[in-house]
């Protein structure tokens, strides 16, 4: 970029933030009192829409994930402090390189007084890995496993395919729900769980109401009762903080974060996070089956200045890989695309596309943070290389269900996390057997299956090395960077942010309570 468009793009995402934060300016609401001084109620706020709230059904942890969490078990978990600890296990070893086996603690009910055993546990992993299952965490999960058994109410033994070194860490995120209750009942809004809290009630487009269990087996949660939001926009996450009607909301723009700064209600921050945001590139049209155009769409972005500019001054751009320091181990040997637009230029020629294209860049309306100003930035750079963008924007729910279809646009904006730091699972994400993939790309699958049954560490690293090395020469998309996660929670309760973004209610406690 030269020196005078520099200026003028950081000029336009400057005009773009100081129209966000016109759109969301005004007074804090509310008395002295107001949210988080209620110990009976906790209100949370959603950035997604719900979809559903079945355990067999990976959601988002901005979304379905984090009431899920609230309301099932695992056998794993994984501590704010990022330690992993034993939930329903209260021991595990590893058997053999394909076998693990998990000790079961004594007396685990679920919130309707059902015992759960490990024949419960059997049988939800069964669940998942029927072949037939529309369940969405089945084919994850049938990747890496052969079998479960029970061979006592106590034991559950997992025997993988091949070895899978990361296995405890990797089940902290299965979840379990009781047979009898599924065949009786609908799991999507009746879901039936052993965690620390059960539903109320339910409504995806607005949000959830849950109680305590009072059979779980762990430490009480402080409050009786939580109340989740939906807040599906960077509006309406700002207007419920301005009212006070929320205790915490995550998934703020930097900028609307400033109104909030001296506020005598909340407290706001800033930090790394897990989510890697990329655009995903549709490979099934002919232009972007070119590895060239694809390398083309690498070079012309201005990563860095946009990060900068919209998500703070300390984001940098990802280093040509879909990892990010400190929650990932990353290739050391990558270094982002630079900003080069003649190379973007002299690439597009090459591949027969001297006078450009047209494509059509796809948003999900405030799931990201400054999704929007961003598109815009991404959209004026591509233009001055000769791609022509389209940006369309969709609610959550239908945006992501396209992503799923062939109908799916060019460009998608999309970030993921997990609940869990596994190298495999992290790179599984762009394999073309994703379920949100449109390419295909034999070489780097096979060193990501290679990666998945590492024996050693070393190995796992080797391997780790060297698909991000394929992924980077031969990217299926545009490496951005990492998503910062933002908040503002009421100044009464200590709170531990995680960099994969739960908003667990059971993290949450008055300051100073016993």
């Amino acid at each position: 970029m030269s020196r005078t468009s520099g200026r003028a793009l950081r000029a336009a995402l400057a005009g773009a933030a100081v129209l966000l934060m016109a759109g969301c300016s005004g007074a804090l609401g509310g008395g002295s009192g107001g949210a988080g001084t209620d110990t009976d109620t906790l209100t949370l706020g959603l950035s997604r829409q719900l979809t559903s709230l079945d355990p067999g059904s990976s959601g988002s942890i901005d979304g379905d994930a984090t009431v899920q969490g609230a309301i099932f078990s695992s056998l794993t978990k994984i501590g704010p402090d990022q330690k992993l600890v034993g939930d329903l296990a209260t021991s595990w070893r590893q058997d053999s390189d394909v076998q693990w086996t998990f000790v079961l603690r004594d007396g685990v009910k679920f919130s309707n007084g059902d015992p759960l055993d490990a024949a419960t546990v059997k049988w939800n992993f069964d669940r998942l890995l029927d072949p037939t299952t529309k369940l969405t965490s089945g084919p994850a999960l049938r990747a890496i496993i052969a079998r479960v058994d029970a061979p006592d109410a106590h034991t559950v033994v997992v025997t993988t395919k091949k070895p899978y070194l990361d296995l405890d860490e990797r089940l902290s995120t299965t979840t379990f729900t009781e047979q009898k209750w599924v065949e009786s009942h609908n799991p999507v809004l009746e879901p039936l769980g052993s965690g620390p809290y059960q539903l109320q009630s339910v409504d995806l487009e607005n949000g959830a109401t849950l109680v305590r269990n009072p059979n779980y087996y762990g430490d009480k949660p402080y409050y009786d009762k939580v109340a989740f939001k939906v807040l599906g926009t960077e509006a309406a996450r700002v207007q419920a903080l301005q009212s006070g009607s929320v205790d915490a909301a995550i998934q703020l723009d930097p900028q609307s974060l400033t109104q909030f700064a001296g506020s005598d209600r909340y407290t706001t921050g800033s930090q790394w996070s897990s989510w890697n945001m990329t655009l995903r590139i549709n490979e099934t049209k002919p232009p972007l089956q070119d590895p060239r155009v694809r390398q083309a769409l690498n070079y012309a972005i201005d990563k860095k200045t946009i990060a900068s500019s919209l998500l703070g001054p300390d984001i940098q751009p990802s280093s040509g890989q879909v990892l990010n320091a400190p929650y990932d181990q990353v290739n050391p040997d990558l270094q982002a695309y630079p900003h080069d637009p003649a190379k973007a230029r002299q690439l597009l020629a090459e591949a027969g596309y001297p006078n450009g294209l047209d494509l059509e860049l796809a948003l999900s309306t405030g799931t990201y943070i400054a999704s929007d100003p961003i598109a815009q930035a991404i959209a004026q750079q591509l233009g001055e290389v000769g791609i022509r963008i389209k940006v369309t924007t969709a609610q959550f729910p239908s945006w992501v269900q396209r992503s799923y279809t062939d109908d799916v646009a060019d460009l998608i904006y999309i970030g993921y996390s997990s609940g869990y730091r596994a190298p495999a699972e992290r790179l599984r994400i762009y394999t073309s057997t994703y379920s949100q993939s449109h390419f295909s790309d034999p070489a780097y699958d096979a060193l990501v299956d290679q990666l998945t049954t590492a024996t050693s560490r070393e190995q796992q690293t080797d391997l780790l090395d060297r698909a991000t090395q394929e992924f980077h020469d031969n990217p299926h998309v545009v490496f951005l960077w990492p998503q910062p996660l933002t908040w503002a929670v009421n100044k009464n309760l200590d709170w531990v942010p995680r960099p994969e973004h739960w908003l667990l209610p059971q993290d949450f406690r008055p300051k100073n309570a016993d």
